[in-house]
Formats: structure tokens, C-alpha cells, sequence
């Protein structure tokens, strides 16, 4: 395997690499790591090193593993296009000790037949029949799930790798149960990007790669929304804070554009969405340069709400969108809220903004 190979694997993992002669140094995607020469690669064998986390040195097979967060041999082989990790040579002595990986936990598609085609909650709130069976959710009578409009989370296999539910007990006495539960490991769901359609295509994978940009929204309610308006470029978030998974996915698709859609709602003179979307936004600077993040919300406080003809002010909106005007307005409000302390000054970085 040669440097040139070795540096493309890592940049398809979204790595983003720093040459210093004989390797590469980076931040550990892996664990979420941002310190940017924590990570030491050797370019002659891809032999690597966590300088913060422990002081082996490891093979590059287990660097792909801990960052796909995966141990499957036909996964980490497509990623490799058919170069052998048994062939790679080094002066360096590579010890047998690997990251701890976890498996997760996967569910057969026939599992699904226990969700009732109840849609009625969805209907009632602007979306179709033919958007519902797309996601295949329904209603879940029984289990850790009972009374929750549920949903299926695909792993890059087409595989069940979590469920994602509703809840649909009104004016329940539980205060405690709350809106949305999820089940299965959340920081690596990539949604909905693996759903399949009948005919076995991947219409949202399609939509995203040939559109070269993505929407980012807070919940299901909001992508369900954009997606029966006929938005489906669209993936969730799953709360107001963009997974390193998340993350480095979209920097692997060479996308132009990543627009920030998180909800618009205020709580106590403060807008929780936008303080979301602002730091999230500043995590993505790590990813993409600023010209490719836009910030743009839902016109109500989330897309639930929005009437059609608030679809078509934000999508004109969005279609002229003045990304120069946007970062000065982005920059004005991250020193706000670094005067009131709802970020970190540590987290700004005005180099981004010269």
C-alpha cells in the first residue's frame, strides 16, 4: 500500500491530515479528539499512534475499525478497495493490543412487522401515508417501546442498528417518560441516509450526493416534514448537537454545502436552537471551511409548524442565500454569546472569521 493510498483511506474517513516528513499527524476522530497533533500516522505503513490516549503503536486496520466504529472485515475491505493489510511493511514494531471496540447490537428486518400503520399523529401534522411507509415506522403496542410512533435507524449495511420512538400517550400521568426514546448507540446513527425504497435504491444517499449539500435538522418531525414537502436531502441530528460520526461522514462526501436547520425556539429570552446551531456550527469549522456551513432555521420554531407557504419563503431564502453576510451575522452572534456565556471562548476561533 503506498503513502498516496494510505493518505486517501484516512481522507475518506475524514481525516484531516498535517505532513510533518515521515507521517501525519491529526486529531483522533475516533474518539472525538480535537487536538490536531495527538494523532501520529506513518506514512510508509499507515502505523499509528494516540499520543493522548496510550503510547502503541497500531496497525491502520485498527485505526479504520475504531473510527467506523465496526470490526467487519467486508466493511473495512471496501473502504480498502482490495489492498492487503497483511502486505503492509514497517520498521516500526506494531504491538497486538487494539482500541476496545463495542458491537453493537443489530434487529432483523422482520422485527418491523410487530410496528402497526397507525399514522394518524403524522397525518394530522402535515405528513403522508407514502412519506411513512418510505421511513417504515409505525406504532409499537408492546415492549421497551409501548405507545411510541417508532422508527428504524439503518447502519451502512442495511442492517437495524436502533430504533428511534415517539411518544403517543397524551396527558399521560408519567412525567417522567419522555418525548422521544432512543435505543441503540445515537453518536452513530447517520439517519436516514441507509433507508432503502422497495426497488433496493438508496433515494436520500442519491439525493445528497447529487445535490452536493445537506439540511440538518433537530428531530424526525422536522426531516418528515421536508421530506413530504419534497426536501430530501435532509438528515437529523437528533437534538442541537452534531455527532464527530455525523461530522465526519458529510466531510467524506465532498459536499459544497451544510446548512444548519436546527429549531427556532425560545426559552426565557433565550433561543436554545440558534445557541445549538451556533455551537455545532463552530464544531463543523473543523470539518469544512466557513464558506460551505450555513445557519438558516425554520421561519416558525421548528418545521412542524410551518405552514406551505412558509416552506416556499424559506427554501427562496435559502436559494439566495448571501453566505458573506451570513458568517458577519454568525460572528456577531458567537461574541454575544460569549459575553453571556453560553459559549465557551475557548470554542471560538477568530482565525475562522479573518
Amino acid at each position: 500500500m503506498t503513502s498516496e493510498k494510505i493518505k486517501d483511506v484516512l481522507q475518506k474517513l475524514g481525516y484531516k491530515l498535517t505532513d510533518f516528513g515521515n507521517h501525519w499527524r491529526t486529531n483522533a476522530l475516533y474518539r472525538g479528539g480535537k487536538n490536531l497533533t495527538a494523532l501520529q500516522i506513518y506514512k510508509n505503513s499507515g502505523v499509528w499512534v494516540d499520543y493522548v490516549n496510550n503510547s502503541q503503536h497500531l496497525p491502520l486496520k485498527s485505526l479504520i475499525e475504531a473510527t467506523l466504529q465496526t470490526n467487519d472485515s467486508a466493511e473495512v475491505n471496501k473502504l480498502l478497495d482490495g489492498y492487503d493489510f497483511d502486505s503492509l511493511s514497517s520498521t516500526i514494531e506494531v504491538t497486538e493490543t487494539k482500541p476496545r471496540i463495542e458491537m453493537e447490537k443489530t434487529y432483523p428486518d422482520s422485527i418491523l412487522e410487530k410496528l402497526l400503520p397507525h399514522y394518524k399523529f403524522y397525518n394530522d401534522r402535515g405528513v403522508g401515508d407514502h412519506t411513512l411507509r418510505f421511513f417504515k415506522c409505525g406504532l409499537a403496542t408492546q415492549g421497551s417501546m409501548y405507545q411510541r410512533f417508532v422508527f428504524p435507524i439503518y447502519n451502512s449495511i442495511g442492517q437495524i442498528h436502533g430504533f428511534s420512538g415517539r411518544d403517543m400517550l397524551k396527558n399521560s400521568t408519567n412525567k417522567d417518560r419522555p418525548k422521544w426514546k432512543h435505543s441503540g448507540k445515537k453518536s452513530t446513527w447517520i439517519y436516514p441516509y441507509y433507508i432503502a425504497d422497495g426497488a433496493g435504491n438508496f433515494p436520500i444517499q442519491d439525493e445528497i450526493l447529487k445535490k452536493q449539500d445537506v439540511i440538518l435538522v433537530e428531530s424526525i418531525g422536522d426531516l418528515l416534514r421536508l421530506h413530504d414537502r419534497g426536501f430530501k436531502n435532509v438528515l437529523c441530528v437528533f437534538g442541537t448537537s452534531v455527532s464527530n460520526s455525523l461530522a465526519c461522514h458529510l466531510m467524506s462526501l465532498g459536499l459544497k454545502r451544510v446548512i444548519l436547520s436546527l429549531n427556532n425556539d425560545y426559552d426565557k429570552k433565550k433561543n436554545r436552537g440558534e445557541i445549538g446551531s451556533l455551537k455545532s456550527y463552530l464544531k463543523l469549522l473543523s470539518f469544512f471551511d466557513k464558506d460551505k456551513l450555513i445557519l438558516h432555521p425554520p421561519t416558525s420554531s421548528d418545521f412542524g409548524e410551518m405552514q406551505d407557504e412558509e416552506f416556499e419563503i424559506w427554501n427562496d431564502k435559502l436559494l439566495n442565500f448571501d453566505v458573506d453576510s451570513g458568517n458577519k451575522d454568525n460572528h456577531k452572534k458567537i461574541l454575544q454569546l460569549i459575553d453571556s456565556k453560553d459559549i465557551a471562548t475557548s470554542s471560538y476561533k477568530k482565525k475562522y472569521f479573518s
